[in-house]
């Protein structure tokens, strides 16, 4: 992951209650922003720190000298200077601790592990059967987790965080998956579940939520302040950042505008909507597109795979090979999701739009499809000189934003109850 240029997103504190007011809460505002300056400006110095922040040196030393003590941060040895004695530089300490991201997917779960400073130590990934049921889904991520939290390098404190991104309305202050239609789930606890087995905070928040945080940190969106994460896969979900911060709606379930209705009397769609955005553009819709047109008898290398059972990278590869079916079933998805993204642009005025989608190798294709219907159905001032990639992270996105859920807590500042 590049940690350079990083910004603290949002403090995502799900565990956390409000502090009150007293000269306890001064010191730990201050060392929150000493070990985010450190955090984010590593290798770095205590003077460097002094002049940045505004606190005196004697501060910065004390509080550093504490960071120190309880593992969060190291000194490297001396740096440069041009005059004097040379400083000690810091960091903060890749061996205080070990984060999970987790991104817990309709078909399947992909985990990755890091360090404190976002180094990258261990990532998994697997197939699940959304019929197994809620219970053995969960048992089974949970499973995962304990055994590369056990596999990789011991640290300080072990396993100190992990951050879920699951597909559907998410209450983020509470943890509770409220609904997520492609997997048929209602008013889970998933964070309780898992704190009361793990031990430690855990975060969960909507998939598509977490990857456009995943992105912002360590991706496409780094210092963007406005932008959206379009998560393209069985379903289709948005995030969206507004002035640097997760736009989340009143009641915290803003960017579900896969359920956004396109198609009137279009295709029934698992949240019991017809003709919603994710049915026309999402990953299970370009297969339903191509599964059509083998049934109408058109030539195709997929009509060979049994009962049609084949993949994003399937259709992906018949398309590389000139497979006109392919090449139609995913255009028309860049087409679809073209409408929406013109639509998203419209609204928010986004100077970013990052498209994660499983299409690989076919990716321009789809976006080539994407940014025509933008340039015809968008506003010319507001999309003139919006940007539309793909995903820097890739199939790592919202795992990686998992991370970021744990990072954004560690580094937050704390609570002040008014």
């Amino acid at each position: 992951m590049n940690t350079e240029n990083l910004r603290q997103s949002e403090g995502n504190n799900q565990n956390s209650s409000p502090t009150t007011g007293n000269q306890g809460l001064v010191k730990d505002l201050n060392k929150a922003i000493v070990f985010n300056m450190i955090w984010r400006s590593a290798p770095t110095s205590r003077a460097d720190i002094s002049r940045a922040s505004g606190l005196n040196r004697s501060t910065v030393s004390s509080l550093v000298d504490e960071l120190i003590a309880e593992g969060y941060v190291t000194e490297l040895g001396a740096g440069e200077s041009a005059l004097g004695r040379k400083p000690i530089m810091l960091q903060s300490n890749p061996d205080a601790g070990i984060i999970i991201g987790v991104e817990l997917g309709v078909n399947y779960i992909r985990l990755i592990a890091s360090d404190i400073a976002a180094n990258v130590i261990s990532c998994n990934g697997f197939a699940i059967d959304p019929a197994d049921g809620m219970d053995r889904i969960v048992k089974t991520m949970l499973e995962a987790i304990e055994s590369m939290a056990a596999s990789v390098p011991s640290t300080l404190r072990g396993l100190i965080g992990v951050g879920v991104g699951v597909p559907g309305l998410v209450r983020s202050d509470s943890g509770v998956l409220a609904f997520a239609p492609n997997l048929k789930w209602r008013d889970v606890p998933l964070r309780d579940i898992m704190m009361s087995r793990l031990g430690i905070p855990v975060f969960v928040d909507n998939e598509a939520n977490t990857a456009a945080m995943g992105e912002r940190w360590f991706g496409a969106g780094v210092g963007v302040e406005n932008m959206a994460y379009v998560s393209v896969g069985i379903g289709l979900g948005v995030g969206i950042v507004i002035n640097g911060e997760l736009y989340r709606g009143s009641s915290g379930y803003a960017g579900e505008m896969g359920h956004f209705t396109m198609q009137p009397d279009g295709p029934e769609c698992g949240c019991g909507n017809r003709g919603c955005w994710e049915t026309l553009a999402s990953e299970s819709a370009t297969i339903a597109r191509v599964v059509q047109a083998i049934e109408e008898g058109r030539p195709t290398v997929l009509a060979g795979l049994a009962k049609h059972r084949f993949t994003m990278d399937d259709l992906a590869d018949a398309c590389v090979r000139g497979d006109e079916v392919a090449r139609e079933a995913l255009e028309d998805t860049g087409r679809y999701l073209g409408i929406g993204i013109a639509g998203l642009i419209n609204t928010f005025n986004p100077e970013l739009v990052i498209v994660g989608s499983s299409v690989g190798r076919c990716s321009r294709l789809v976006l080539d499809e994407v940014e025509k219907e933008i340039r015809a159905r968008g506003l010319t001032q507001l999309t003139k000189d919006v940007r539309v990639v793909k995903a820097a992270l890739g199939a790592d996105s919202c795992a990686i934003g998992g991370i970021s859920l744990v990072l954004s807590d560690l580094l937050s500042l704390p609570k002040i109850a008014l």
